[in-house]
C-alpha cells in the first residue's frame, strides 16, 4: 500500500518566499520597480494560489482513498489566513495612499475625533466672533479638528461662526469645556488671525471639534491650515494658500493664485481666474475652468481630471510627467489609462503602462510609454512634429487626407500599415523590423513612430480608430396621420 504525503502547503509558502525575494532583488537592478506597490496591489493572489493548492490537495486525496486526508484548514492556517488578510489590507491602504481617508472615514467620526471619543456623548455649542476690516485683509486660520468654510461677503468685516462639538461623559463636563473655550481675532497690519485657547483645555482640547464658517470681503486673501477636516472656499478675489492634511478640499470661483497642499483626500477646483498649484498626495483630483496654469506635483492615486485649462497643464509624479498647453477639452487619467481631447498646444507625455487616447490635437505631440496602446487623432492637417515611442503596444495615428509629412515608423516584431500612398512612401513588412519611411505630398512635419510587439497603423481621417458599434434597429413606426406640414 502506498503512502501519500501532503506537502503542498510547505511548497506553496516556499515558492511565495522565493517570489517575494526575486521581486526585491530585481529592484536592485531596475530602480523603476516598486515592490511594495506591486505587493499592495496584487497580494490577494497569494490567497488565490493558496486556495488552489488546497483544491489540488483535495483532488489528490480523493485519488488516494487508502490514506486519511488532512483537514481543509487547520487552526494554525485559519489564524495565518486572518493575519494575511489584515496585513495585506494595511499594506494596501498605506502604500497605495488610501490610509488617511480609509482610517478617518471608517474609524474616526467625520475624520476629526479620537478613539476615546467614540465612547463619549457629543454636545454642540456655537460662538460668533467678528471684527471690522480695512483694505485687502489677509486671514490666517489653523483648525486642528473640524471643517472650515470660507465665503465671500459684501460687508467690510470678518465674521466667524464656530460650531463646537464637545465629547464628554456628561453635559456638565461638556458645558464646562465650552465655557473655557474662547475665540478672538488678532490684527497685525492687514493680517487678521482667528485664534482660540483650544490648546489650553485638558488634553490639548482633543475632545473638541471646531467647524468654522468665515465670511470675508471679496478682496481677502487667506492662509488656511486644516489638520483633520474638509475645506470649502469660494467667491474670493485674492491669492489663497490652503493646507489640508486629512480631508477633502473644494475651491471655486477664485480670482487669484490658489496654492493647495494635501496629505490625503480628494481635491476639486473650479472657476479660477488665475493659476492653481497643487502638491502632496491624495485621492481624486478634478480641476476645471482655470484661466491660468494648472500644476499638480505629487502622488494622487484616484481619478484625475482636467478641463478647460487656459494655459499650461503640468502633472508630475513618480510615474507620469505631463505637459500640455491649452486643454480646451478634457483630460482624464487613472492608473491604467489617459484620455485627452481638444489639446490646442504642444503635448508632451512620459509615462508607463497606460493606454493613451489623444483626440483632436492641434500642435506638436511627444509621447514616451513603456506598455500600452496609443491612439492619436489630429484635429487638422499636422504642421508640427509628432513623436511616439512605446516599448510594447499598438500605435494608431489618424491624420486628415491631403496632409503632407515625412515619416519614419518602425515596429519590431510587429506589423505596419498605412492608408496613404505615394511614390516617395515605402512600406516594408518583411523581417523583424517592419517600417514605413519616406514622405507624402510636398513634405511637412516629421512623424516618428516606434514600438515593439505591436501594430503601427497610419490612417486617413477616422479610418485609424475602431468604428462605433452599429445602432440597434429602430422599432417599426405606426402609419403617420395626414398632415399639412411639408
Amino acid at each position: 500500500m502506498s503512502a501519500y504525503v501532503y506537502r503542498r502547503g510547505s511548497i506553496f509558502w516556499a515558492l511565495t518566499l522565493i517570489g517575494i525575494g526575486v521581486l526585491f532583488l530585481y529592484q536592485n537592478f531596475n530602480p523603476a520597480i516598486h515592490p511594495w506597490q506591486i505587493l499592495a496591489k496584487f497580494w490577494p493572489i497569494v490567497i488565490i494560489f493558496w486556495g488552489m493548492s488546497k483544491l489540488v490537495d483535495h483532488l489528490q486525496a480523493r485519488a488516494h482513498p487508502e490514506t486519511v486526508p488532512p483537514p481543509l484548514f487547520s487552526a494554525s492556517e485559519v489564524i495565518l489566513l486572518i493575519l494575511v488578510l489584515i496585513t495585506g489590507t494595511l499594506v494596501s491602504k498605506i502604500v497605495l495612499n488610501q490610509w488617511p481617508a480609509w482610517w478617518e472615514n471608517g474609524v474616526h467620526i467625520s475624520g476629526n475625533d479620537n478613539w476615546d471619543n467614540l465612547f463619549q456623548n457629543s454636545y454642540t455649542y456655537t460662538q460668533n466672533v467678528s471684527s471690522p476690516v480695512e483694505g485687502q485683509p489677509h486671514l490666517v486660520l489653523v483648525d486642528h479638528r473640524g471643517d472650515v468654510e470660507i465665503r465671500a461677503s459684501d460687508q467690510p468685516s470678518l465674521q466667524a461662526t464656530v460650531k463646537e462639538i464637545v465629547h464628554a461623559d456628561s453635559e456638565a463636563d461638556a458645558k464646562k469645556a465650552a465655557d473655557q473655550l474662547k475665540f478672538q481675532i488678532v490684527r497685525q497690519g492687514s493680517q487678521y488671525t482667528l485664534q482660540s485657547n483650544l490648546d489650553s483645555l485638558p488634553d490639548n482640547g482633543r475632545n473638541v471639534r471646531l467647524d468654522i464658517t468665515v465670511l470675508l470681503p471679496q478682496s481677502a486673501s487667506t492662509d488656511i491650515t486644516l489638520e483633520r477636516g474638509d475645506l470649502t472656499a469660494s467667491g474670493l478675489k485674492g491669492d489663497q494658500n490652503f493646507t489640508v492634511q486629512h480631508g477633502d478640499a473644494n475651491v471655486s470661483q477664485i480670482e487669484g493664485l490658489v496654492k493647495l497642499r494635501k496629505s490625503s483626500g480628494s481635491v476639486q477646483v473650479s472657476g479660477v481666474k488665475g493659476s492653481v498649484a497643487l502638491e502632496g498626495r491624495g485621492d481624486d483630483v478634478e480641476m476645471s475652468d482655470v484661466t491660468g496654469t494648472a500644476t499638480v506635483n505629487g502622488e494622487f492615486s484616484g481619478d484625475i481630471a482636467f478641463s478647460n485649462v487656459g494655459q499650461t497643464l503640468r502633472y508630475l509624479s513618480t510615474r507620469t510627467d505631463l505637459t500640455a498647453q491649452q486643454v480646451s477639452g478634457r483630460l482624464t487619467m487613472d492608473s491604467g489609462s489617459l484620455e485627452a481631447s481638444a489639446v490646442r498646444g504642444p503635448f508632451d507625455l512620459t509615462t508607463r503602462a497606460k493606454d493613451i487616447n489623444l483626440d483632436g490635437f492641434s500642435h506638436s505631440v511627444k509621447i514616451t510609454n513603456t506598455d500600452g496602446d496609443i491612439q492619436l487623432r489630429a484635429a487638422a492637417v499636422p504642421t508640427h512634429p509628432i513623436e511616439v515611442q512605446s516599448s510594447k503596444g499598438e500605435i494608431q495615428l489618424s491624420i486628415p487626407q491631403g496632409s503632407g509629412f515625412q515619416i519614419d515608423a518602425v515596429s519590431q516584431h510587429g506589423e505596419v500599415s498605412t492608408d496613404f500612398s505615394g511614390p516617395n512612401l515605402k512600406v516594408n513588412n518583411s523581417g523583424d523590423e517592419p517600417s514605413i519611411t519616406g514622405s507624402v505630398g510636398k513634405g511637412g512635419p516629421t512623424i516618428h513612430l516606434s514600438t515593439a510587439y505591436g501594430t503601427i497603423h497610419l490612417a486617413q481621417g477616422e479610418a485609424g480608430f475602431p468604428p462605433a458599434p452599429p445602432a440597434p434597429p429602430a422599432p417599426p413606426k405606426p402609419p403617420a396621420a395626414p398632415s399639412s406640414r411639408t
